[in-house]
């Protein structure tokens, strides 16, 4: 999995997420990209740390100055979790 480092939190305050015909996610509140390949994207929000799987995921759109984000491909789950001291979701280190 790549990493991208971070910027500044998301202007809104709040966390959205909106999922069109399971191709296309678009997310606000994006703080943070944690790791991303084809098939897991790991980012942490506003309102904790969320996982998006599926096939062929692609970041279409990342502007975290302004926390938003796009997301494409075959989206199967998301999963959020509360973030976890020293590190990120599924255990790995930040």
């Amino acid at each position: 999995m790549e990493k991208q480092t971070s910027a500044q939190p998301g202007k809104s305050g709040s966390h959205t997420l909106q999922l069109d015909n399971r191709r296309k996610a678009a997310l606000t509140g994006v703080m943070e990209v944690l790791a991303f390949d084809e098939n897991q994207v790991v980012l942490r929000t506003e309102s904790g740390e969320v996982a998006i799987a599926g096939e062929g995921l692609h970041v279409t759109r990342l502007e975290l100055s302004d926390g938003q984000m796009t997301v494409e491909g075959k989206v199967d789950s998301f999963f959020y979790s509360s973030p976890r001291r020293g590190r990120a979701l599924f255990g790995k280190k930040k």
